[in-house]
């Protein structure tokens, strides 16, 4: 923080008391080095004093706030009177404080100033993120209910560090923030960053922050992810996509709970939970020497496995019907209900994407089709086809008229997977010619073919 103010008494008895409160405090005494000041270290508060020897007070706070700056100018003056105060308001003081004054009060507004000054900076952060939308936790499955009962159990007890082991797109950021909320945190944020969608060279910058200067982009003071979360979560994803660097820097963090931002001379720490999360197979990575092995020991303490959408299909309808109703909502669409044997083949397609994917699915279906339930003819046509395809043929035995008997013909086969294209589709011709990509009247052909030969090896 910055004060200014031209009486050497004062301004040493308060740049003396704020350091002894853990404030970094620069004082000057003049207006112009007050604009040097300000300009060389960007603070996050400033005391200012409006009648000063070479100026008004006033002109500095309106040059500090002129360009939308988020600090926080509180004015100290002799000259305590109504217009003044309402002219620095007006001109986006914090607050205003008349000459003479106790520390004490001084101490309290500095407070709640840097207190509402972080909260702003957080509120910011968060602003910009999206990761609540669409965020769904399912546990039809017994898979589902006993991984949560696991993490409902280490968020009730003072665990800092939990990994989530699971496929891209399997939830491990939905039951980051069930974490986050069971553990009593629910009101402070979750803040998020994603391992693998920043630069190695800005991982520690992001992390732990950076003062002004620190390198040739830092123009203004940042506040680093682990600050920003200071009091509730910080969600590590795709750690296993952490460089060395970044992993060193890591795992001296969770050592110590202390970091100092980048450019900083002084050290800090904060109260932070943290949960990490990767796709990616860590055991193998540190036998491969790209990832660290004690780092490894120390993220795989409590470290739980998110089991992929295929091993847990009683999951899939609950959340295809929340993420139609989401995406019904979004779209201002008419949708009110899966069909069922749409969701016969939800079910049995195997989810290469995971819950990412299906809510993808649904959200497609909902924004190009308008109706009121979702039938199989809104889905991609891949996920009929991958589940309406026919069965490997059985493996033949050794001898040839052994395989004569075992191997059915192309005719056959071509039966028997139409048949089962028709059970799928509940008898409805018109769907299962969609799916065989051919014509009504070619699908009635090939059945009264079959129907005619079947006949005629009875009349035989």
């Amino acid at each position: 923080m910055l004060v200014v103010d031209d009486e050497t008494l004062i301004r040493q008895s308060l740049q003396g008391v704020l350091i002894d409160e853990g404030f970094e405090v620069t004082a000057v005494g003049s207006l112009s080095h007050a604009w040097a000041a300000f300009e060389k270290d960007r603070p996050d508060i400033v005391l200012l004093d409006l009648v000063l020897g070479d100026g008004n007070g006033l002109d500095l706070l309106r040059r500090i706030k002129e360009p939308g700056a988020p600090v926080k100018v509180v004015v100290i003056s002799a000259h305590g009177s109504f217009e003044h105060a309402v002219s620095a308001m007006k001109l986006g003081a914090y607050d205003f404080i008349k000459k003479p004054f106790e520390l004490e009060e001084v101490v309290a507004t500095v407070r709640n100033a840097a207190r509402t000054s972080s909260l702003e900076q957080r509120v910011a952060y968060l602003s910009d993120q999206d990761r609540r939308r669409g965020s769904h936790l399912v546990q039809a499955s017994a898979a589902m209910r006993e991984l949560v009962r696991q993490i409902e159990i280490v968020a009730a007890n003072p665990v800092p560090l939990l990994l989530l082991l699971g496929e891209t797109g399997s939830g491990k950021q939905v039951l980051a923030r069930h974490f986050h909320e069971r553990s009593g945190r629910g009101a402070s944020q979750l803040v998020e960053l994603n391992g693998s969608a920043i630069p190695e060279s800005l991982i520690e910058s992001e992390l732990f922050g950076h003062e002004r200067g620190a390198f040739s982009d830092a123009r203004e003071r940042k506040l680093g992810l682990v600050e920003v979360a200071d009091g509730g979560t910080l969600f590590l994803d795709e750690v296993g996509d952490l460089g060395s660097a970044a992993q060193a820097k890591l795992l001296t963090f969770l050592e110590q709970r202390t970091f100092r931002r980048v450019g900083a001379t002084s050290m800090r720490s904060v109260d932070v939970r943290i949960v990490a999360a990767t796709n990616r197979d860590l055991r193998e990575m540190v036998a491969a020497r790209t990832f660290r092995e004690d780092l490894w020991y120390r993220l795989s303490a409590i470290a739980l496995r998110v089991p992929p959408l295929r091993e847990r299909a009683e999951d899939v309808a609950p959340l295809a019907q929340a993420f139609l109703a989401d995406a019904s909502r979004q779209y201002r669409r008419r949708w009110r209900a899966v069909s069922d044997e749409t969701l016969r083949l939800l079910r049995g397609y195997s989810w290469p994407g995971n819950v990412r994917e299906l809510r993808a699915v649904m959200g497609r279906a909902a924004l190009l089709h308008d109706d009121e339930v979702l039938g199989p003819e809104h889905l991609p046509p891949e996920i009929g086809a991958a589940v309406l395809a026919p069965p490997p043929l059985a493996e033949a035995g050794g001898a040839g008229a052994a395989r004569a008997t075992t191997i059915p013909t192309l005719e056959a086969v071509e039966l028997a997977h139409i048949r089962r294209v028709l059970e799928l589709c509940d008898g409805n011709r018109t769907l299962a010619a969609q799916y065989l990509d051919i014509t009504r009247q070619t699908l009635a052909r090939k059945l009264g073919g079959a129907a005619g030969a079947a006949s005629a090896d009875g009349e035989g």
